[in-house]
């Protein structure tokens, strides 16, 4: 037990001595017509699809397949811009385009999303996709949602399987709040935010694309016609959930009281927030009312308890973001209310809602203090949004990207002070000096079982001339820059990527997002000119990859026109919409603008190994794709590493793998040179996807271990001693 236990240290603590020359890709894509790429997913054979939209095909050449899809007519698209909405499906190495599906033309306005049903980093399951469409509200305008006859994989798709036309407008056109559960089932929000009409979320059937029934959900639609308010559905009783058409949550006060206490004594129920405050309110709209709300005559009177009521303007709220756990099913809803304060001061209010796969309510967080630790009821004045919502899986954390504008009464909680976590500090702590108005975003891990905050940072660029600056960051890999947590400098508008925030398989946290004197790190392939060195900066979009506890950025890079450090000319000319993180870097796409005439703002990129498929120079609005790579970035575990062959692989070439795909054994075995060299004892684990070891025993040459009794899944098998270890992926297929 004792050498076990020696070496299960040294698979702890001692990890591959890692280098590899960087290789980085910044390549333009399109001819004189408008393209934009919007959205990247890394598949399971290591090849790419990219999404997005072009005026036309013919910068892709005709040598590469192009595919139009089928069963595209129910899509209503009456008033686009006879645009190609598009997947491109690009090889591993980005060097190669293997196939173009498309739409026909005009039918779409562009594809914006692709998502999976299964787990980041694990075979690739069934593609999903969403886009924009223009049309009225009676035909459904909005965005679409679909899903695709085949995955790359099994297929190359020519048709979809469903499609599903979603009315919206304003906040649900531009984010597309929806994402896939692990049974296929799709969670979607149409309609508006703050205004008039309507919107809800509902659940797609992942079979037929039509709307179902969602048990603890607590508004209902009858097969016969009308409503039933109730919970849980199997209990409606005139004919139990078999009389039931489907289930939503209606984001409206108006008659409505979804997200609201029905009882009084949920209403009045005060329990802790997140952070060592309190709250009072079993459910995040309770706040706004000045008493619980009955289903059968509702009323939506304020203010509540802390003076907040809500807009008469706006019964309608805003809900923007949606993410499911791939492994259960829960589901984490992210919204805001336009708002009064006590004070009179328009507002608007952030609530992240986490609900269990039946549809009940986990827990709820208002992202910031109603209730101080000591006791202060207060307000949060001006804005603030919730933009993005992702899962670390890895530490089951719920990763919140939100936004503030301006420096609030009561703002997001501070990276260093944290109940839950006394010793956390975030890169950037709080909120600084204001320069003018302006928006900054933040960033938080909650738990995922109670929201719980442990982690959190705000992520606010220096403005342009700001003094008061702190002393350099002591991490070499900050390249000198001041650190954010000294001094009191002026920041300025900083703001993260809609519904584009990626956790790697680690925990890092990787974002895409605008800001002015960006901090880059040494190893960024294009740097911001530091305040002490002279020379302005230049509004920029940029990349940045987090330490999972959001201490220090492992990589943060600019993607941008290089501009003239003298007169700021040149910049503020491109906008990032996708980012995937792989085994050795991150990929970002977007775009550089261009004016109404149909040229290129601003100056070029830096741009490097230019694609066969790609361009050196924008011509128009023009796609960009960049892969950035660094030695800090590396983690075998980012990849989907699958390989649908009997071949030997390795993460290191000198551990051996096979077969690979396996059902019920593997052999494994290290090169003979590499073995001789290596010959102190080797502990042999098998981790699946949460990191937890299913096998462990001692490592022979050449053995082989039994899997038949492992669920079908991808695992990590690793060979450790004090000195070296080696990874490899393994795929198990047992059912």
């Amino acid at each position: 037990m004792y050498k076990i236990y020696v070496l299960m240290l040294g698979c702890l603590l001692f990890a591959p001595n890692l280098s590899f020359a960087q290789k980085n890709i910044v390549t333009y894509a399109g001819n004189g017509g408008k393209e934009t790429f919007y959205d990247v997913l890394q598949i399971s054979d290591g090849s790419f699809l990219v999404s997005g939209y072009a005026s036309d095909l013919d910068w892709i050449a005709p040598t590469v397949p192009h595919i139009e899809l089928g069963n595209t007519s129910s899509i209503h698209n009456a008033q686009g811009t006879n645009r190609f909405g598009f997947l491109l499906h690009l090889s591993a190495d980005f060097q190669k385009m293997l196939h173009v599906v498309h739409f026909p033309l005009g039918q779409v306005e562009d594809v914006r999303f692709i998502k999976t049903n299964t787990l980041p980093y694990q075979p690739t399951g069934d593609l999903y996709i969403s886009g924009t469409t223009n049309d009225t509200r009676a035909r459904e305008g909005g965005y679409f949602l679909a899903k695709l006859d085949h995955n790359f994989i099994d297929g190359i798709p020519g048709s979809l399987i469903w499609v599903n036309n979603n009315w919206a407008e304003s906040g649900p056109k531009d984010y597309q709040p929806w994402d896939v559960a692990p049974n296929g089932d799709v969670f979607v929000v149409q309609g508006q935010n703050h205004a008039y009409d309507w919107s809800a979320m509902y659940c797609l059937d992942g079979a037929t694309g039509s709307r179902k029934v969602v048990e603890n959900w607590r508004t209902h639609w009858l097969k016969a016609g009308g409503e039933w308010k109730g919970t849980p559905a199997s209990t409606y009783p005139n004919g139990g959930a078999n009389a039931l058409d489907y289930s939503g949550i209606v984001f409206k006060a108006w008659g409505r009281c979804d997200l609201r206490s029905w009882t009084n004594e949920d209403f009045k129920l005060t329990h802790p927030d997140e952070n060592g405050g309190t709250k009072v309110g079993k459910w995040p709209l309770d706040v706004f009312f000045n008493g619980p709300c009955d289903p059968t005559a509702p009323t939506n009177n304020g203010p509540g308890y802390n003076g907040y009521s809500l807009a008469a303007c706006c019964p309608v709220y805003g809900a923007t973001n949606i993410v499911v756990d791939r492994r259960n099913g829960d589901v984490y809803l992210g919204m805001n209310i336009k708002s009064v304060a006590a004070n009179g001061s328009p507002d608007f209010e952030p609530a992240v809602i986490a609900m269990d796969a039946s549809g009940s309510l986990k827990w709820w967080s208002r992202l910031y203090h109603e209730i101080t630790p000591v006791g202060d009821t207060v307000y949060s004045v001006p804005d603030q949004y919730v933009d993005a919502l992702a899962i670390d899986y890895k530490n089951d954390a719920l990763t919140v990207g939100a936004r503030c504008h301006g420096n609030n009464v009561e703002n997001f909680w501070e990276g260093n002070q944290i109940l839950a976590n006394a010793s956390a500090s975030g890169f950037q702590n709080r909120f600084t000096g204001t320069n003018g108005n302006i928006h900054i975003s933040w960033l938080g891990k909650l738990q995922l079982g109670n929201g719980i905050l442990t982690h959190s940072t705000y992520l606010a660029e220096y403005a342009e001339g700001t003094g008061s600056l702190g002393t350099p960051h002591p991490d070499p890999n900050l390249d000198g820059w001041p650190n954010p947590n000294g001094g009191w400098p002026n920041v300025n508008t900083t703001r993260i990527a809609r519904n584009n925030l990626k956790v790697s398989a680690g925990g890092e946290v990787i974002v895409i997002a605008v800001g002015r004197r960006t901090i880059t790190t040494s190893n960024a392939y294009q740097k911001m000119v530091k305040p002490a060195n002279g020379g302005v900066s230049s509004w920029n979009a940029f990349v940045r990859v987090y330490e999972p506890d959001f201490s220090k950025p492992l990589y943060s890079s600019l993607v941008v026109g290089t501009w003239d450090t003298l007169t700021q000319n040149g910049g503020g000319n491109t906008e990032l919409f996708g980012v995937y993180k792989t085994t050795k870097g991150v990929v970002c796409v977007g775009r550089q603008t261009a004016d109404a005439n149909g040229l290129a703002n601003g100056n070029n990129l830096p741009v490097t190994q230019v694609t066969a498929w790609g361009a050196a120079n924008p011509d128009n609005e023009t796609a960009i794709l960049t892969y950035y790579e660094a030695d800090n970035l590396y983690n075998p575990d980012d990849s989907v590493g699958t390989v649908a062959s009997n071949t030997p692989i390795s993460t290191n070439s000198n551990l051996r793998v096979s077969p690979n795909p396996a059902h019920s054994s593997i052999q494994i075995w290290l090169e003979q040179d590499f073995a001789q060299n290596n010959n102190a004892d080797w502990l042999l684990q098998m981790l699946d996807f949460t990191g937890r070891v299913v096998v462990q025993q001692p490592y022979t040459q050449n053995m082989i271990l039994s899997v038949e009794n492992l669920p079908t899944g991808m695992y990590q098998l690793r060979l450790c001693n004090p000195q070296s270890q080696l990874r490899q992926k393994i795929l198990i297929l047992n059912h």
